[in-house]
């Protein structure tokens, strides 16, 4: 489907062409709004004319930006595109690949608004049926950001080419009659129409698959501005669904933790339950107990084996065990599993798990910025890891960095403090405190990360003994349960 001709570009174009057969510099030639009268009718200096008889060779990137700068609703945008035109034919060629030129920044600035605008009215679009002496017809009336009817009018004849559509802007009207798309001028006699018959329909299937445990106000405002709510049927229950967002997700947390949880309600560490890693993943997903299961990508449950001797309980999961749902996948987790192999405990026997379930961060740029959890975050999710620890039995805890001891004991001390303590559980589990693995990455000098990692080996190596002494008093003998093995250690998990 080939668009219709972009009347302003059209215009535009003419009169850069007059303008340069006559040699008139940026700076004298005038231009006048695409809204105005008598488009560019304003002649150049005679003085200033020079004719030639070779016709602009422009590149293709430049045509393509200046058709959609000239659908930009900013009345400078013809003068600036006739001064980069200018500049690119005089002694400037590349200019369209210099990204930091201002005149080049404001084009495509200017390109990429018209282009979200184009995306929006393909969204946003909503037909109304009518009836019409030929026959059923449906209309929309629709106000763009910027002058993109014809840049959009081909996607809905390709989208809707079996139906009689119209759609109606301040800046003309789109018609297709199922073989031909014409553009005519606006008329402001077309009103936008009143509600048909099957809008009581689609409002209630959009309340029917309106999710509120995935609303992000924030992100809905940004994809969908209120100034294009007034042409949407659905905008009017918005308001409501978003009041009542909260309960309604709360209702289903309630609902899909007990299901998932209820199983180990009274149990104590040691049941040895086993480990329903699918639900727990899904309720973990569709935990809103705290805003973090709002931004972060998805919860992250534990991942070991259920008969695993050796618990490791972090701080929360960082960036790359946000986007895998995978815990200790990061630097951070290569730097636990290195000292893992180093302290000859094979990580595959491990259970690794977190304290919080979902990733808090900054967002800086296109980057995210580990954010330590709070102890509401904390206590939001204590839960999780009780429900984990209950379907365990292991030897040993090891908590890693404040957060994990105060998850884990309830205590806030600092982890210096814990590590130089004796602590037990409540059935009877050791627990020993380490440093994070975070915590050697920012380690100002090298020093000082040599001072943490040993010591995290160090604790790695007492939880192991604690594992050989456990099981040596229960069978009689020492079993292998930790042992890295022989002939490779496997850190990437």
């Amino acid at each position: 489907m080939i668009a219709p001709p972009l009347p302003a570009y059209v215009r535009w174009r003419s009169q850069a062409r007059a303008y340069l057969a006559r040699n008139v510099a940026p700076e004298r030639a005038s231009w006048i709004d695409a809204g105005e009268p008598g488009l560019f009718d304003s002649p150049a200096d005679p003085a200033e004319a020079l004719e030639t008889k070779r016709s602009p060779r422009v590149p293709p990137r430049l045509v393509d930006l200046f058709e959609h700068v000239a659908c930009h609703r900013d009345p400078r945008r013809f003068a600036l595109m006739y001064r980069a035109l200018w500049r690119s034919l005089h002694g400037e060629p590349r200019l369209i690949d210099d990204a930091a030129d201002d005149d080049m920044v404001t084009l495509v600035r200017m390109h990429k608004s018209v282009n979200r605008s184009r995306h929006k009215m393909t969204a946003f679009v909503r037909f109304r049926e009518v009836a019409t002496a030929a026959g059923e017809r449906f209309v929309a009336w629709f106000v763009p950001e910027h002058d993109v009817l014809r840049l959009a009018a081909p996607f809905f004849a390709q989208r809707f080419g079996t139906m009689h559509w119209t759609i109606a802007t301040p800046d003309g009207i789109a018609h297709w009659d199922r073989r031909e798309l014409v553009v005519d001028p606006p008329d402001a006699s077309i009103v936008p129409p009143e509600d048909d018959a099957t809008e009581a329909l689609w409002i209630a299937y959009y309340e029917a698959i309106f999710n509120p445990a995935r609303l992000n106000v924030r992100a809905m405002r940004r994809e969908m501005p209120q100034r294009y709510w007034g042409d949407l049927p659905e905008a009017a229950r918005i308001p409501a669904l978003i009041v009542a967002a909260s309960e309604r997700a709360g209702r289903m947390a309630e609902t899909t933790l007990e299901r998932d949880v209820a199983p180990y309600r009274g149990m104590q560490c040691g049941s040895r339950a086993p480990i329903a890693q699918d639900p727990t993943k899904s309720a973990l997903d569709g935990c809103r107990r705290c805003e973090l299961g709002t931004v972060a990508t998805q919860g992250v449950p534990g991942g070991g084996p259920n008969d695993a001797r050796i618990v490791i309980v972090g701080e929360q999961p960082g960036d790359e065990e946000d986007l895998t749902g995978k815990p200790f996948v990061g630097p951070a987790g290569r730097v636990l599993h290195t000292a893992l192999a180093e302290a000859g405990i094979d990580a595959s026997r491990v259970y690794l798990t977190n304290a919080v379930k979902h990733f808090r961060f900054e967002p800086r740029g296109k980057r995210r910025i580990h954010k330590t959890p709070a102890q509401r975050h904390v206590e939001a999710c204590r839960q999780w890891l009780e429900a984990e620890l209950a379907a365990l039995a292991p030897a040993v805890i090891v908590m890693l960095g404040g957060t994990a001891v105060f998850a884990v004991t309830g205590s806030k001390s600092s982890v210096a403090e814990a590590r130089g303590a004796s602590l037990v559980a409540g059935n009877g589990t050791r627990l020993l405190a380490s440093y994070h693995p975070s915590a050697i990455l920012r380690a100002p000098d090298p020093q000082s990360r040599e001072a943490l990692r040993s010591a995290l080996v160090d604790d790695l190596r007492r939880a192991k003994a604690i594992v050989e002494a456990a099981d040596k008093s229960v069978t009689g003998r020492e079993d292998d349960v930790v042992g890295a093995p022989s002939t490779h250690t496997d850190t990437g998990r």
